[in-house]
């Protein structure tokens, strides 16, 4: 029978098992340091659906801080899934693991049944006292103690693209989101956010407007498709 040294030697024993100790202490410190990078300074989200094209397309990967100071009008957010799953605190754990070896692709969370039920991303649009109407998918803006309307692309300093494809002059405005609707102030707490595709994403024309505790985090860069990578 073929004899190991550290089946004789104590101290050989002894530091195999530092050795083991030294490696599982190191994965735990990795883990742990990356979990508090992603919970207070920085995560990457994978966009899942086209709503936020063609700047964002399907499958981009976009870097967001849970950082988000000042909100202003242009910036994309990570907006908090609107019917939460309820997980027990195992679950929770079990998820934040799988998460965490799966580079954020795989999640235990059941977030595809239900519309609403995982994050949006998606653009603040205006901000709390702004009045706004909307005509032909374009967004027009009135600040607070202004006169006049102003398109939402000359109101923000961050440029940004939408993709607008008008509706046939025989369809029915009862279905999807509405490219047009009436003058609305918004609160003092209230944010108006709206995808970038207009045409067949929802958003604040179906959700109404959004408060400050539903934004999760701010956008930051897309990284991924290198075709696409911006500032945001």
């Amino acid at each position: 029978m073929k004899q190991k040294l550290s089946d004789y030697s104590f101290e050989v024993k002894k530091r195999n098992e530092q050795r083991i100790v030294s490696i599982i202490m190191l994965c735990l410190v990795i883990f742990f340091g990356i979990t508090l990078v992603r919970s207070f300074l920085l995560f990457s989200v994978r966009q899942r659906s086209a709503s936020m094209q063609p700047d964002m397309p399907k499958s981009a990967h976009v870097f967001f801080t849970p950082i988000t100071g000042t909100i202003s009008r242009g910036d994309v957010v990570l907006l908090r899934a609107r019917e939460r799953e309820k997980q027990t605190f195992f679950r929770a754990a079990a998820d934040m693991i799988v998460r965490f070896f799966t580079a954020q692709q795989r999640s235990l969370a059941r977030t595809e049944s239900k519309m609403g039920a995982s994050p949006q991303i998606r653009r603040i649009v205006a901000l709390p006292g702004d009045t706004i109407y909307m005509r032909g998918y374009v967004l027009f803006v009135r600040p607070k103690g202004e006169q006049h309307f102003l398109t939402e692309f000359e109101r923000t300093e961050t440029p940004y693209n939408v993709n607008i494809v008008p509706a046939p002059s025989d369809w029915d405005n009862a279905i999807g989101v509405n490219g047009s609707f009436e003058q609305r102030t918004l609160k003092e707490d209230e944010y108006f956010v709206l995808a970038d595709n207009r045409a067949s994403a929802i958003d604040s024309r179906l959700w109404g407007a959004v408060l400050l505790h539903d934004i999760q985090a701010k956008g930051l860069a897309v990284y991924f498709p290198f075709s696409k990578m911006r500032l945001l």
